[in-house]
């Protein structure tokens, strides 16, 4: 599911080819599913899971707001350069993938939003009180997020988390201080 997705989209899949190239009978995807959707379904939540797991495990790990942003968007990248592939399948497929699946892409972007919501607490008296703030923030990365994956940048070795962590920073700390993430040069 993920290879087929994140290389040709899911409209251009069927049950018949999925199984094939899984090596499965139809019955078996039968008994597993009740159609393409809900095995995409399945997949993508499974997906996901462990993405948020790692995010949250190297954001928990961390004791300033700043740090736990930079921690987590390093889990998030490395998750994704693992697989460019299921990078497609996690944050591209998913925007065409009918409604339900649009509703776990905004389950995830909810997610990064609780995450940033914590700059609240860092935004230096900037007078950021809501947490709008954090799901306009956390819709800028996500949406940076998958322009870049959908133009390859995984592909090409790009590294463009210093731009995610200026996106997700600048509402708390303000312009100029999150300029200084676009200088930072990630660990490889």
């Amino acid at each position: 599911m993920i290879g087929m997705v994140g290389d040709h989209g899911l409209a251009a899949l069927d049950i018949a080819t999925l199984c094939r190239r899984a090596g499965a009978g139809q019955a078996h995807f039968n008994r597993c599913f009740a159609d393409l959707d809900d095995c995409f379904s399945n997949v993508h939540d499974e997906t996901a899971a462990t993405l948020c797991e790692r995010v949250r495990a190297a954001y928990d790990d961390r004791e300033s707001w700043h740090d736990r942003v930079w921690a987590a968007g390093t889990a998030a990248m490395r998750f994704l350069q693992e697989d460019a592939v299921r990078a497609r399948f996690l944050l591209v497929a998913v925007n065409g993938a009918g409604a339900a699946a649009r509703a776990r892409r905004d389950r995830l972007v909810r997610g990064l939003a609780e995450l940033l919501d914590g700059g609240r607490g860092d935004s230096s008296g900037r007078g950021v009180t809501s947490g709008c703030t954090a799901e306009i923030a956390a819709g800028a990365v996500y949406g940076t997020a998958v322009a870049r994956v959908e133009a390859g940048s995984l592909e090409r070795g790009e590294e463009f988390l210093p731009e995610l962590v200026y996106l997700a920073t600048m509402p708390y700390l303000g312009a100029r201080t999150a300029e200084d993430e676009l200088l930072v040069q990630p660990l490889r």
